[in-house]
């Protein structure tokens, strides 16, 4: 039995070993974040000292919330800041227009020294301006997808009449 015995245990100890290399094959190595994907349940485990910081892979519970809160975060303070920076601007037309707004002894006498003054709503946003619309807009869109097939004056004319 000397011969026999040794080889029902080395098929044993591959049968072992060949499951435990199967089993290490579900479970990928743990990724920069130090969660390990299961391949075979798809399923995710993190270690106690896991962190964001892999969108799309294998990362803890809350991650993608801490991602979106950080999102409307800055969405809210770019908000600010365009808002702090119209504040400005119409600050400073209401005191140039001010200024200028009485006869200065030249020309016809008509007060507006030649200059065509374009309303408020007409000028041209600047650049950071634009980009807080256009992440406005997105989120808008996002949150309406219906929204989708309007024209933005229908869109401006729902959002107006819309109370807060």
């Amino acid at each position: 039995m000397g011969p026999m015995g040794t080889r029902e245990h080395l098929k044993a100890l591959g049968l072992a070993l060949g499951l435990l290399i199967g089993a290490g094959a579900a479970h990928a190595a743990p990724n920069k974040c130090g969660c390990t994907l299961n391949e075979s349940n798809n399923s995710c485990t993190c270690s106690k000292s896991a962190k964001c910081g892999c969108p799309g892979e294998c990362e803890p519970k809350g991650c993608e919330q801490k991602r979106e809160a950080a999102r409307k975060k800055e969405l809210d303070a770019e908000t600010k800041k365009a808002a702090d920076a119209d504040r400005k601007q119409k600050a400073t037309t209401a005191s140039q227009t001010k200024t200028t707004g009485g006869k200065s002894g030249k020309g016809d006498g008509a007060g507006d020294n030649g200059k065509v003054e374009t309303p408020p709503m007409g000028r041209k946003l600047s650049a950071a301006e634009t980009k807080q619309l256009a992440k406005l807009l997105d989120s808008y869109l996002k949150a309406h997808p219906d929204a989708r097939s309007k024209n933005a004056e229908e869109l401006r004319n729902e959002l107006s009449l819309t109370p807060r």
